[in-house]
């Protein structure tokens, strides 16, 4: 298959589009009251951390707070970190590599996931499940069992997955599985014709400018990357450069739900693809299907890949959008993409440094989102009043 990687939109490269642009200058002093929120987690939540927020196609403000890691003598954090995004590569890779091939009518959300993987057919109950369950988290799968530690290779863990049961009717029921985003980054390998990593980077980040996003970072980026975890159940050093998730270690660090690193920057590239209907890369439709609240299971927050906030605000807090584009990571990492506000906040941290056990970034997220949520409405009351 074969994507026109060089498309150009009333002279501009997608690239040139999607590069949010900062006013010179600008100190950002509205978002004063929420720095200083952000800046009071600071070795609470996490130890450090990198924010971007932008509003109507600009960067309003991209800043660093804190330390690299939970070291003594770590060097502060710079707004150019380089983070883990655990559970982000669901929808920054995953779910854009389902959004390319589906825009090209090579994936087909109604269809069996056997149709697509004939391995996958080997358990009674996959024979129904389709790429909308897996992309709204309702296969059915489950098991209580850590794969990684039952697998020793790509092969084996996915072995694994091809057994895996059904524990309930496809699409009756919402459960958050990795498995479904492994599942689907298969299928991108086999609709597309290249390794997950490769599509992503020919099709989506390099158009996109995102020249940091990738699987398996060169070590000539570790001295910006941000230490994850001390692991000591399994890899038994500090993990840096590497993918703190286990299952995504055991696949050789490229697989659909976790592998991804990136930085803030790059991700405000991706969030302004979804505010502008996907112009230039994607078709406005497109963007629309995989955006949409699902029907099905009742009462699901998911769009297709994409959470979106529940009665509370989920951990956008409060002042949320209903129609909001939300997603976390487990290494402390958050998207919000606001379109009714034609806004964006990228949270990065590395809250699991030097442990997971610290769970304070569900507060610390809240309370941030809320801060910032609330000076942006400031923001643009005061640009509408002048209107």
């Amino acid at each position: 298959m074969t994507i026109d990687r060089r498309r150009f939109v009333q002279g501009m490269t997608v690239a040139a589009m999607f590069a949010p642009s900062v006013a010179a200058g600008a100190r950002t002093p509205r978002f004063a009251a929420a720095f200083d929120e952000i800046q009071s987690w600071v070795g609470k939540a996490f130890p450090g951390a990198v924010v971007a927020i932008g509003t109507h196609g600009r960067l309003v403000a991209l800043r660093s707070f804190g330390l690299m890691s939970s070291a003594p003598d770590a060097p502060p954090m710079p707004r150019n970190a380089i983070f883990d995004l655990a559970s982000l590569t669901k929808v920054v890779g995953t779910t854009t590599a389902a959004e390319l091939l589906y825009d090209r009518g090579l994936l087909d959300l109604d269809r069996p996931v056997i149709a697509y993987l004939p391995a996958f057919a080997a358990t009674p109950g996959h024979e129904r499940i389709t790429i909308r369950h897996l992309l709204s988290h309702s296969s059915g799968l489950f098991t209580t069992d850590l794969l990684w530690q039952h697998s020793h290779n790509r092969q084996e863990l996915l072995a694994l997955i091809d057994h895996m049961p059904v524990a309930w009717p496809p699409g009756s029921r919402y459960q958050y599985r990795d498995e479904n985003m492994i599942l689907m980054g298969e299928i991108v390998e086999r609709l597309s014709g290249k390794p997950l990593d490769r599509f992503l980077h020919d099709e989506a980040f390099g158009p996109l400018g995102m020249k940091d996003t990738g699987f398996n970072p060169p070590t000539s980026r570790l001295e910006r990357i941000a230490p994850t975890e001390q692991d000591d159940i399994f890899r038994h050093r500090l993990i840096r450069g590497v993918v703190h998730d286990e299952n995504a270690y055991v696949l050789g660090g490229v697989a659909g739900h976790a592998g991804l690193f990136s930085t803030a920057s790059d991700l405000a590239k991706l969030a302004e693809l979804y505010l502008r209907g996907g112009k230039g890369l994607l078709k406005p439709s497109t963007i629309a299907a995989f955006t949409t609240r699902q029907a099905e299971p009742p009462g699901t927050s998911r769009a297709l890949g994409w959470d979106m906030p529940d009665a509370f605000g989920s951990f956008a807090g409060p002042r949320a959008s209903p129609d909001a584009l939300i997603h976390t990571g487990f290494t402390g990492t958050s998207i919000y993409i606001d379109r009714q506000r034609d806004a964006f906040i990228v949270l990065l941290t590395n809250r699991v440094n030097p442990t997971r056990d610290n769970k304070r970034i569900g507060e610390a997220r809240i309370a941030i989102h809320t801060a910032i949520l609330a000076a942006i409405d400031g923001l643009l009351s005061r640009t509408d009043s002048r209107a």
